[in-house]
Parts: C-alpha cells; structure tokens; sequence
C-alpha cells in the first residue's frame, strides 16, 4: 500500500484507489450539504474531505474514471446553490494551513481551504493583516476568491484583487501555477471562477501591516445621503450604508486607518439583547402578521440610531453580525448609476407600503463600494461599483416570503446596469451575461482549454455559464 502512495493516480488499481479515498469519505449517512442560509440542499453521490494534494489527486480520478463532477467547497456560507452538486463534492476545510508569511515583502502563502477568521488569526502573529474584508469572516480564502467577494470603500478593489499568484489543481490530475505573469488568462478566469477553472491548492495573497480602524457612524435622512454620495463615499477609505426605507434612514459608517488605541463601539444591552433576540422574536411574529414588519423594521433602525464612534483591529470592524439565516441577494450597479437606482427602489418601495397588499419586507438594504478591476467575471470589472444587498431573515430557521420581493428588486438593479454577485442566487443565462461581461468568452474560452470535459461544471456552472436548462430551484427543498 505504501508504494501506491508513491505512484500516480492513473496507475493505481481501482481497489485500491477505493480503499485509499475511504478515510477520507464522509460516511452515507451524513454524506448531506446545507448552504449556511438554510436555502439550498444537496445530497452528492459523495463527500469527500482530503487533507492533502495527493487525496485531492485520488478523488479527480476517480471522478475522470467514473465520469462524474466534483464539486469543490467550503464551509458552504454562499447563499445560492453555487456550492450544489448531485455529482462529487469535495470539502477543502482540511487543508486549511499558512504555508509562508513574508512580512518583509507582506505577502502570505495559505491553502485555499482556510478561513478567513483562522487567516487573521495567523497573520496577527506576524503583525499583519488583510488590506480589505467583507461584512463576514466564516468563508474560506478559496471561496472569496472564486466569487470576487469583496468589502467596502471606493479605492479598494474585490478582495480577488490582492492575489498575486496561485496554484490549481487542474482536471486533467496536473498543478499549474498561475498570476499576472505566468499563465494570466488562467489566473484572471480563476479570480472570479465559480469554482470551474480547478481546485484552488494555494493562494499567494498580498497583505498589509496589522492596523486598526476608526469607525464613525451616524443616521441621517435618505435625502441628506443620496445627492451627496461623492461627498460621503470619499469621505474615509472605507465606506458604508445601510438603509431602512420605512424610516427614510440611512445608517453611514465611515472608517480610516489609526493609531488610537483599541475602543470598541456598543453594548451588551442595545447590540446583543434587544438587537438580536427580541427583534428575531419581533421577525418571527411578522412572519404571520405582516403589517409588523415595517414597525420592526423602524424599531431596529431606532436601536441604532444613536452616532458613535469605535477602534478596533481591522477585520473586526468590517465584520458585523449577519445575525440569522436568510435569504438574500446582491446585485452591482455602475456606481454612476447608484443615485437613480436608489430613489427608484425607494419609489417603488413606498408604493408597496402605500398597498394594503403590497411587500412588507424586512431591511435593511446594505450599500457598499468596491473600484474597477479587470477580472473577466467579477461584477466590478470595468468600473466603480456600488453593492445593494438586501435580505428576508428566517427568524428561528422559519422560511418567510421573498419571491416577489427579489422579483421587484432584481428588475430595478438590471435597469440600472446590475450585475448579480456570482454567490446569489439568480435567473441570468448566458446571452445576458454576455452583454453584461465584455470578457465573458474569454472565460468560456479558459475553461474548454483547462476542462473540457467539464468536470468542475456542476449545476450551477451549467446553467450560468454553459446556457443548459437546469432549474434554478434544483436543489430547493420547497417552494417559497
């Protein structure tokens, strides 16, 4: 058995290559995937969790022999079926290490199935620290990457954009190292990939020194926010919203870099007690009397309307607590195009509210900014972005309407230019996403040479991307 450790895959017998994935397989019966928002579920042929390259190499090939997809993921926080798959999954949260940190050249080495939490953690000990993060930390380093995950402030690009290099696991069992230099269309298709170009083994990302952030936030009415965006967007380095319509109210932070000692903003009371458990029993009331919900949503709003001022290490202010499961969507606009867009969904909110039968949805509506890039698939390629992200919380797990509202909001955001962020769910084929993407081919053209065969196409990729009939609602467990 030692010997077959030693050998490439395509030689080992099938009895053995059997034998070898069995420590790694995740047993039958609990051989089941759930997306972290409870939306979406799949049960794989199999679920395998390798904790080196080789058993990486081992599972390819029994996907080649057997002609099946696999599917690479993380810890499954995407809130689409992107992660989905009825072929092989493979759970990369086992080959999670740092590989190297260069403090002198801030970069960092880590495998792609590291958190991003367990990745601040290790590059604190070295005194540095990722340059942007999102509003969470759970997904793994991989996961942003495919996705063009990205934070918030007008001068920083997705967080895709800090890798400068990374190493794949290709399907044909073969490494390839790629970046800017070296295999660049491979390396641009991969930065926002879908998971479709190969397994992402490593990834070379660059850093900064340890900082932490001053963050201002106050509460200021819709049309004090809106005509001025240039003025508030470039106010700080990194800049959000999030807007309450019912109350008219947008909550801005504003955060910079400093050197003040550590003072986190908030308490126990308003942030943990009233701010998560009473308004999740609130939610879960609106659930069977909708004309709560706008009341909740201007509590919640009240809750925090209070300005204050907070410094802390940098990821743990651009971090906030995604508080319960959820539906949600996001989609990006031209940032030109962010005040039209705004005031026609603030219309057309009001008239639902104004309907005796109209949307009662829950808020807020999360604002945030990202630069151009020049990555194929990512929403922000091209020019300045703004992010709308809205959701419809699951109070207790609870499933609540949100079909209609997704509906009204994603034909808004696509007369605006909308491009969807590629870890919601949504309803585009290829012939608009073509329009929507200049280099869209040329992602197309990246994975025929790298995957002909398709073996990293699972579902989601196939619908998306390659234009095939696929349900969007494949892998809902019920209607909603």
């Amino acid at each position: 058995m030692s010997s077959q450790l030693n050998a490439h895959p395509s030689s080992i017998p099938s009895q053995i290559l059997y034998t070898l994935l069995t420590p790694i397989t995740v047993p039958s019966q609990r051989a089941r995937f759930t997306n972290w928002g409870h939306t979406f579920h799949c049960t794989p042929l199999a679920i395998f969790e390798p904790e080196n390259e080789f058993q990486c190499e081992l599972v390819l090939e029994l996907a080649r022999r057997e002609g099946k997809v696999v599917r690479a993921v993380g810890v499954g926080h995407s809130p689409s079926d992107l992660a989905c798959t009825n072929g092989f999954m493979l759970r990369t949260t086992k080959m999670n290490r740092v590989l190297e940190v260069n403090a002198e050249k801030r970069y960092v080495v880590a495998q792609g199935g590291i958190t991003l939490h367990d990745l601040h953690i290790e590059l604190a000990k070295s005194n540095l620290a990722m340059m942007n993060v999102g509003s969470i930390s759970d997904q793994t380093l991989a996961g942003i990457i495919t996705t063009a995950t990205h934070g918030s402030g007008i001068g920083y690009g997705v967080m895709s954009t800090h890798v400068m290099s990374l190493t794949l696991l290709l399907a044909d069992g073969s490494r390839a190292s790629c970046s800017l230099n070296e295999r660049a269309e491979l390396f641009i298709a991969t930065l926002c990939g879908l998971g479709a170009t190969g397994i992402i083994l490593s990834v070379q990302m660059e850093v900064e020194p340890a900082y932490r952030l001053k963050e201002y936030q106050e509460s200021l009415p819709f049309d004090e926010v809106v005509p001025n965006f240039d003025r508030l967007v470039y106010s700080a380095e990194h800049v959000r919203f999030w807007w309450f319509p019912t109350a008219d109210t947008i909550r801005c932070s504003y955060a910079d870099r400093t050197t003040e000692p550590k003072k986190p903003a908030g308490s126990w009371l308003w942030h943990a007690f009233l701010g998560y458990h009473v308004v999740q029993f609130l939610l879960f009331l609106g659930r069977f009397f909708l004309f709560l919900n706008p009341w909740i949503a201007n509590f919640a709003c009240w809750l925090i309307s209070n300005k204050s001022i907070g410094v802390d290490d940098g990821h743990h202010i651009f971090n906030v607590d995604c508080r319960y499961p959820q539906h949600t969507t996001e989609w990006a606009i031209p940032y030109e195009n962010a005040e039209a867009c705004l005031r026609d969904l603030r219309s057309w909110l009001a008239a639902e509210h104004e309907d005796p039968h109209g949307l009662r949805p829950h808020f807020p509506i999360e604002i945030r900014f990202s630069a151009p890039d020049e990555i194929f698939l990512s929403p922000s390629n091209g020019h300045r972005t703004c992010w709308l992200g809205i959701v419809q919380y699951k109070p207790y797990g609870f499933n609540v309407p949100y079909r209609k509202l997704f509906d009204g909001y994603e034909r808004i955001v696509s007369r605006h230019g909308g491009r969807p962020h590629w870890a919601k769910a949504h309803r585009l084929q290829p012939n608009t996403l073509r329009k929507l993407y200049p280099a869209f081919d040329d992602f197309t053209r990246v994975l025929e040479n790298v995957d002909p065969f398709g073996m990293f196409q699972n579902e989601y990729v196939q619908r998306h991307i390659m234009g095939r009939p696929i349900d969007v609602r494949i892998f809902k467990k019920r209607q909603s």
